[in-house]
């Protein structure tokens, strides 16, 4: 990659919270071999457990409406997130690529409701979470 590529992409990803479109939904943060799964921080906890609980909420109700506002709650969760976790780099790094999955979910969720294939997508993206730190919600 060339240096301007490289500058560039770091500018990218030092603006990933601001950017939704940031990563790729689809694309599991990879998990290093012998990882030793980092600790999640108390707001990083209760963000995702709210994520979780929102996914729920749309498999156990697909009606459009509460699509939607499920989606609004996972939203919630991921601003609440990058508004208060505190994590060294390379943990933060990994956690942003799980969230810009989780908020394309989202997006796709409120552009439409009724399609509800994007929650798979969103369970995976979780997975990854749980894979890369030691949550004891997970």
């Amino acid at each position: 990659m060339a240096a301007a590529q490289v500058d560039a992409h770091a500018a990218d990803d030092a603006h990933a919270h601001d950017d939704p479109h940031h990563g790729q939904a689809g694309m599991d943060f990879p998990v290093p071999e012998g990882h030793t799964p980092w600790t999640p921080d108390a707001p990083l906890i209760e963000g995702m457990s709210r994520v979780r609980v929102a996914i729920a909420g749309v498999e156990a109700d697909p009606d459009p409406a509460t699509v939607v506002a499920r989606a609004t709650d996972i939203d919630a969760a991921i601003e609440y997130m990058f508004a208060n976790c505190k994590l060294e780099t390379e943990p933060d790094v990994a956690l942003h690529a799980v969230l810009a999955r989780l908020m394309a979910g989202s997006q796709a969720l409120h552009a439409n409701p009724a399609d509800s294939a994007p929650v798979a997508d969103m369970h995976a993206a979780v997975g990854n979470y749980e894979a890369l730190f030691d949550d004891p919600n997970g």
